[in-house]
């Protein structure tokens, strides 16, 4: 059985043969994956040439990133903080608070106008939508199953919790 067709099938009818199915569950995300996705997703950028993203315990994130349009200015250290999950349905964005380098951030972020769709920065604060992030690789349809999501961090790794539910 193609398993992967018929999941796609009962998606694209809104899963009528597993209403009322719901699950919950977390996956755990090693800081070698994470940066490899972070690498992946940032191929091309024209803003930022690397990313380095150390999650540790408490919703923390130690990251270092070089702006590609500004080659004359060292990497850049920052601390970040989950300041804020994301409340499904009515308010898919996550905020992330950042602090390190005060002047120098403010000025890098002049460099960062094309960060990736569903990620915006507004002076010391990071805002991540994740329904225009679903929407740009066209995946909207994911937020009519997601109940809840949330990031947290241990030391190491990224755990990225959620409840889903199928229909009635």
């Amino acid at each position: 059985m193609d398993f992967l067709r018929l999941f796609a099938d009962q998606e694209r009818h809104g899963f009528p043969d597993l209403a009322g199915s719901s699950g919950e569950g977390s996956i755990h995300v090693s800081e070698r994956l994470l940066n490899g996705i972070i690498a992946d997703q940032l191929e091309g950028s024209a803003s930022i040439k690397s990313l380095h993203v150390t999650p540790h315990a408490g919703d923390r994130f130690s990251v270092r990133a070089s702006v590609a349009k500004a080659s004359f200015l060292p990497p850049i250290s920052i601390e970040v903080v989950v300041e804020k999950q994301p409340s499904l349905p009515g308010d898919p964005v996550m905020v992330l608070g950042m602090s390190g380098l005060g002047g120098l951030l403010r000025f890098a972020g002049a460099f960062l106008k094309s960060l990736p769709p569903g990620v915006r920065m507004e002076g010391e604060r990071v805002f991540i939508d994740i329904r225009a992030a679903l929407a740009a690789k066209g995946l909207t349809s994911v937020l009519n199953y997601l109940e809840a999501v949330r990031v947290n961090s241990e030391e190491g790794r990224v755990i990225v919790s959620f409840k889903v539910r199928a229909g009635g």
